[in-house]
């Protein structure tokens, strides 16, 4: 074999590796938040068009915000709404920075990211779509310093 197509198949071999490890993303949406803050009442949607009710998934909530972010948690009140009506509520807390104060997202300069994975082996009974919505919990009229938030659903 040549030196080119050893390398070829090489680094063919190598994506292949790469690509076949990772978990499947099914849904994947976030929203942006208004910069002049993100007000208690405004609900935030996403509606995911579930097919695979064989194989178990993880959920994960995606958030950025900026370093002007006052607080070092973020509450959030979550509805599930299912294709048959019913609906599951949950509290998730968010911890976006260490006691210190140090941020704990990904990121350079002053938006952070976080995946927070908030639902594991979760197995979605019915085909159709899945209704997501999130308010924020914080005891603020309108929250500051949020980017963004989304869902985001993969198979595990």
């Amino acid at each position: 074999m040549t030196p080119t197509r050893t390398l070829l198949f090489l680094l063919l071999l190598a994506g292949t590796a790469l690509t076949g490890c990772r978990p499947s993303t099914v849904f994947d949406q976030s929203s942006p938040l208004p910069e002049q803050g993100w007000a208690a009442g405004d609900t935030i949607h996403f509606q995911a068009a579930m097919q695979d009710t064989l194989n178990l998934h993880e959920m994960y909530l995606t958030v950025r915000h900026t370093t002007g972010y006052p607080y070092r948690n973020l509450f959030l009140f979550l509805d599930i709404a299912f294709p048959d009506g019913r609906i599951l509520r949950d509290t998730l807390e968010c911890m976006l920075a260490e006691p210190s104060g140090r941020w704990t997202g990904k990121g350079f300069g002053h938006i952070k990211s976080h995946a927070f994975l908030f639902r594991d082996d979760v197995w979605f009974p019915a085909e159709g779509p899945y209704g997501f919505s999130l308010v924020h919990g914080m005891r603020e009229d309108t929250l500051e310093g949020m980017a963004d938030i989304g869902i985001r659903i993969e198979r595990k």
